[in-house]
């Protein structure tokens, strides 16, 4: 049996424990904007109202029904492909997952995964990057390849959350990082900031 644990100030995160592992989860859609973006709306509704008032005209010709079933197919495909939440998973003695979860309704339809095992785990941080005019901060997982080149995977690389959420994670990370290796952080000198600059 899972369990949430909510994080306080950060609605958007929340850590839940499974038995054997533990996820991090950052939800795409934001306080203000939740139910809109993941569950029926009036665009919804407008369509099906369309595709009703206009049954007759569309069944009409072969050519009105296969150009609304492409249309209907399409507006399908958005509707259930929207990024519902990403996630970093933590399972002991194995490794660290990153998934991205899409859907509808905040049902997840399709997930893509990408596994690094500790063994091939060389560091785990928050780095900063440009982007336009601002400076963005992101958890990044770096690990070696059989071929002993390095390779980097962004965690929650669609949502880019903001710098303490990221801090919540980065900690947890390491402290299931001490747990695996008995050692102290990876690097905690690349870390980026401290934590007094959460309040920022």
């Amino acid at each position: 049996m899972s369990r949430t644990i909510p994080i306080p100030d950060k609605p958007e995160l929340s850590a839940i424990q499974h038995p054997g592992w533990t996820e991090y989860r950052v939800d795409a859609t934001t306080p203000r904007s939740k139910g809109r973006g993941s569950h029926i709306s009036v665009v919804d509704a407008f369509v099906v109202l369309a595709y009703a008032m206009y049954w007759n005209t569309i069944i009409s010709t072969r050519w009105h029904a296969i150009g609304a079933a492409l249309v209907l197919l399409a507006y399908i495909h958005h509707r259930t492909t929207q990024l519902l939440w990403e996630s970093v998973v933590i399972i002991p003695s194995l490794g660290l997952q990153l998934e991205t979860h899409r859907g509808f309704a905040g049902i997840s339809l399709s997930a893509s995964q990408r596994f690094v095992p500790w063994s091939s785990l060389e560091d785990f941080l928050i780095n900063e990057g440009i982007r336009g005019w601002n400076i963005r901060y992101y958890l990044v997982v770096i690990s070696r390849t059989q071929q002993a080149a390095l390779k980097l995977d962004v965690a929650f690389e669609n949502i880019l959350p903001k710098f303490p959420i990221l801090l919540e994670v980065y900690h947890g990370v390491q402290d299931a990082l001490r747990k695996e290796h008995g050692c102290q952080d990876i690097d905690s000198s690349r870390s980026t900031s401290t934590d007094s600059e959460v309040n920022k």
